[in-house]
């Protein structure tokens, strides 16, 4: 079968059908790293013994063992997610070469379900930034502009799916991070419902529940797919996400007729206009598809203030010393700084504030099945532009670009970002569907409709 642009499905259906080889899809990533990297800059470590992995699974196979879901499929891995036998640097001279015991959770099911380790992928200093440049690394290049972000702060993964280097790719999420990198690079991305993946072992709670981990993929099959893999608690959760009546990956086939709200702009943000226009052509699609659609949007301004208080202290509780917070980049101090003057207490409150607001948002999802709005207010702007301001990220184009993608963080519904064209410039656009709590697969239903009706 031919590599190129094969989806991680595709891969594992010829693999167990001994059509193709799992040596040959870990030498074909390889090969691609090889070819594009030096272009883009997405991959922080290539892990050479991935081989060894595809001649084992090559003599399983071989052997008769039946072939697990996701048998020999190529696999990325944020640099910022736990993984044992290679560094995790965090995207930060304080924390370079840095290396766990083990891996998290999500690598351990990953790998569980026969997917091959292949390489991790760049990220921001601490997941902190909507785009994936730093120090450290360097910027991550988006692979239709160089000369343009990826996003970020999963911008190494988005540019991974884009360009074809491992179909599977880990991201995660704590006000956009696999959302804006999938809609900067034209590729899927889905923020699944809080507390559906494990963050064990390191992690309970990441971002007081703001951040979760999930995939960005080529296709909303392959999405499901990691999902069904890595759903489900671990011993010890906190709490977890109530299971789907069935998997995920059925929700592609399905096509239910739903009650979808559009919105075009939130708290007076300006959009660009073309990508209004393609969120308008998405809900004329999905009206032709026999979807009910009308113009509405849930309230969300009032949880700006709370969001930036836990965000911000989810960055700065990284155990770190003196010497480690003087290494950081200039933005990455200021907020760990800030940081650190917040007293428990405000922290406490601002939880419960926010909790208490997404009730209010939430009950918007009781008159509508699914929500459609811009992922991102403009295409990817120049590498260097977006939070220019050090002292004030927020203010200069963070909050501007970042304003329909952190709130449902806050409200932890699932969220994904659907490819949905390009601009007049030739940079991807991408449209954003939320999910009611715990409805991904409506989520995975209504892309995979999109995906069909105009494929990406």
């Amino acid at each position: 079968m031919e590599l190129a642009g094969a989806s991680a499905l595709d891969i594992a259906r010829a693999l167990a059908a001994r059509e193709l080889s799992p040596v040959d899809a870990v030498e074909h990533s390889f090969a691609r790293i090889d070819e594009v990297n030096e272009r883009v800059n997405a991959i922080v470590w290539v892990r050479r013994a991935a081989l060894d992995d595809a001649h084992a699974a090559e003599a399983r196979l071989a052997g008769g063992e039946p072939a697990r879901p996701l048998e020999g499929v190529p696999l990325t891995v944020k640099d910022l997610c736990a993984i044992a036998d290679g560094p995790t640097n965090m995207g930060s001279r304080a924390f370079e070469g840095f290396r766990f015991e083990r891996d998290a959770e999500i690598v351990t099911r990953l790998k569980a379900a026969g997917a091959i380790l292949v390489a991790t992928t760049t990220t921001s200093e601490l997941g902190n930034r909507p785009t994936t440049e730093t120090e450290l690394f360097g910027a991550t290049r988006n692979p239709f502009d160089p000369a343009r972000t990826s996003g970020g702060s999963s911008g190494g993964a988005g540019v991974s799916a884009a360009l074809g280097i491992a179909p599977l790719n880990q991201g995660s999420d704590g006000g956009g991070s696999v959302r804006v990198p999938a809609a900067c690079c034209g590729v899927y991305g889905l923020k699944p419902q809080r507390a559906r993946i494990s963050l064990a072992p390191f992690m309970a709670q990441e971002w007081g529940g703001l951040d979760v981990y999930g995939p960005i993929t080529r296709t909303v099959s392959d999405a499901a797919a990691f999902l069904d893999a890595t759903a489900g608690p671990a011993t010890g959760e906190p709490y977890w996400a109530p299971p789907p009546e069935r998997s995920f990956l059925s929700a592609v086939d399905e096509e239910p007729r739903l009650r979808i709200a559009v919105a075009f702009e939130r708290g007076g943000e300006a959009v660009d206009p073309e990508v209004t226009d393609a969120v308008r052509t998405t809900a004329d699609l999905l009206a032709s598809m026999g979807h009910t659609v009308e113009e509405a949007a849930p309230a969300l301004d009032a949880l700006e203030r709370d969001f930036l208080i836990v965000s911000g202290v989810g960055i700065g509780q990284h155990p770190m010393t003196d010497d480690q917070v003087a290494e950081l980049e200039p933005r990455t101090r200021v907020v760990v700084e800030a940081a650190r003057r917040i007293p428990a207490l405000a922290y406490v409150q601002a939880l419960d504030r926010m909790h208490a607001e997404c009730r209010r948002a939430l009950a918007f999802f009781d008159r509508y099945d699914l929500l459609l709005t811009p992922t991102v207010s403009r295409p990817a702007p120049p590498i260097g532009e977006i939070g220019s301001d050090v002292e004030d990220a927020w203010g200069s184009g963070y909050r501007n670009w970042l304003c329909w993608t952190w709130p449902f963080n806050c409200t932890g519904q699932p969220a994904a970002s659907v490819p949905a064209g390009f601009s007049s410039d030739g940079l991807p656009i991408g449209v954003q569907l939320v999910g009611g709590a715990a409805a991904e697969r409506t989520v995975l239903s209504v892309s995979a409709q999109l995906e069909r009706a105009r494929p990406w």
